[in-house]
């Protein structure tokens, strides 16, 4: 907590640093309004005492002029006893609190601290609305797949650590859940989760997102906007589809993981962050970094820990659980009381190569609920012929169709394999009884 004293009396302000600063508050000092905007302008504060009367200067109107540049900063009056009157009126032009000289100790950290608290209530309400508005799959499923059963293992390590998360995985198979799983999985889970979808946000857009921007930073920019970076504070920022961002906005925000500092667009004050940042992308990473398209320094930034998220027809033991949070969350929306799959429906469910992974099961079980009465789903439309999904196509004929299922088998026996033998080859090549180099070429040909 960064506090700034304005106060044109050099005793009083040493004489309140020494109190504060014995409190652990990180406390700054300026004489009039050109050296408290310096301060300002630099370091970010979040709690400003101010005197009314700061030689020839006046103080409400360097209130106003705070409010202006700083919304969300506190602001307590500094002031004698014959200015009270003024002090309400301070008030009533957004100063949070005010105290009389001569100043009482105990008063002074009283108020601090009922202040501090009130700051922390309304960054926790910014923050909550950004979790609302990127709210996901509202429970965690106990997954039954060895492979996601490994990833609950390294998340439990990893839990409470800042250390930054890669996940990867096709569209739809539950990156943002997992993400939230580590986010809300240990301590935490009563800090922000910030999410930001970088998919169709050029440069300048992304910028403002994350770094947020000061007014009149460009066109259309009215007011100071907060970013992501700073909403999450000490919590978890959630980049999805890190992927599909360019090599300029790579190398920015590379900085700031480096560095843990950044600045508002068109603002000259340094902000810092100690968010934990997890990132996720459906694309093929690796042919990326071999192609440049995606920065190998901030790849190896990200992927401390790295996880991939297996397609659901990989997972097909987890269908029955999804169906069952599913049909749950469709119920309370659509005041229904279907509670359980007609078996004809169920095989075929479960038979289905599920292109569009979780969420495209999802997307069928509510559409199923708001079509079927009585407590069972009798009938599911199914897409005639999904993209890529051989199950329900057949007209590539028998021959490649079933290469095509062995070969999706092969590849996740293998992943599974080498998750469970932690990525050595020689290991995993004695289990699945094959040679090294065999194994070598498959991990090539499937790009695992």
């Amino acid at each position: 907590m960064n506090i700034l004293i304005i106060d044109d009396e050099a005793g009083l302000r040493s004489g309140i640093k020494k109190i504060l600063t014995l409190h652990a508050y990180t406390v700054y000092e300026a004489e009039n309004r050109s050296q408290a905007l310096e301060i300002l302008s630099s370091i970010s504060v979040h709690i400003v005492l101010l005197d009314l009367r700061l030689g020839k200067e006046d103080g409400f109107e360097l209130l106003k002029e705070l409010r202006e540049k700083e919304p969300l900063l506190s602001v307590i009056i500094i002031t004698g006893y014959g200015d009270v009157e003024s002090a309400v009126s301070c008030m009533r032009s957004g100063a949070v609190n005010y105290i009389t000289k001569p100043i009482d100790d105990d008063l002074l950290l009283s108020v601090i601290e009922k202040e501090n608290s009130a700051l922390k209530r309304r960054w926790e309400n910014l923050s909550l609305k950004e979790v609302l508005k990127n709210h996901t799959y509202g429970s965690f499923l106990e997954s039954l797949n060895p492979e996601l059963k490994s990833i609950d293992k390294v998340i439990d390590k990893i839990k409470d650590k800042n250390v930054p998360v890669l996940i990867l995985g096709e569209t739809g198979t539950g990156k943002e859940y997992l993400a939230r799983k580590i986010h809300y999985s240990g301590v935490y889970a009563d800090r922000p989760f910030i999410g930001l979808n970088c998919t169709a946000l050029n440069d300048n857009l992304l910028e403002s997102e994350l770094f947020g921007h000061e007014k009149g930073a460009f066109t259309g920019a009215i007011k100071r906007k907060l970013g992501r970076f700073e909403l999450a504070q000490d919590g978890t920022l959630f980049l999805d589809e890190i992927g599909d961002t360019s090599l300029s906005f790579q190398a920015k925000l590379l900085r700031i993981i480096q560095e843990k500092k950044y600045e508002r667009v068109g603002g000259t004050q340094t902000l810092e962050t100690s968010c934990r940042i997890i990132a996720a992308t459906n694309r093929d990473i690796h042919s990326m970094l071999k192609e440049k398209t995606f920065r190998e320094d901030l790849y190896f930034r990200l992927s401390v820990i790295h996880f991939t998220m297996p397609p659901l027809r990989e997972r097909r033991e987890d269908i029955p659980g999804f169906i069952k949070l599913f049909l749950n969350d469709a119920n309370k929306a659509f005041n229904k009381h279907i509670h359980r799959v007609a078996n004809p429906v169920m095989t075929k469910i479960l038979e289905y190569s599920w292109p569009g992974n979780i969420r495209q099961l999802k997307n069928l079980i509510t559409n199923a609920v708001l079509l079927n009465d009585g407590e069972e789903i009798t009938f599911m439309e199914f897409p005639k012929y999904p993209t890529g999904d051989r199950t329900t196509n057949l007209h590539a004929g028998l021959k490649d169709t079933v290469a095509d299922q062995v070969k999706s088998l092969e590849r996740s026996v293998i992943r599974r394999v080498l998750q469970i033998h932690k990525g050595n080859i020689s290991n995993a090549a004695k289990e699945l009884k094959i040679t090294r180099k065999t194994l070598y070429d498959k991990i090539k040909q499937y790009n695992i």
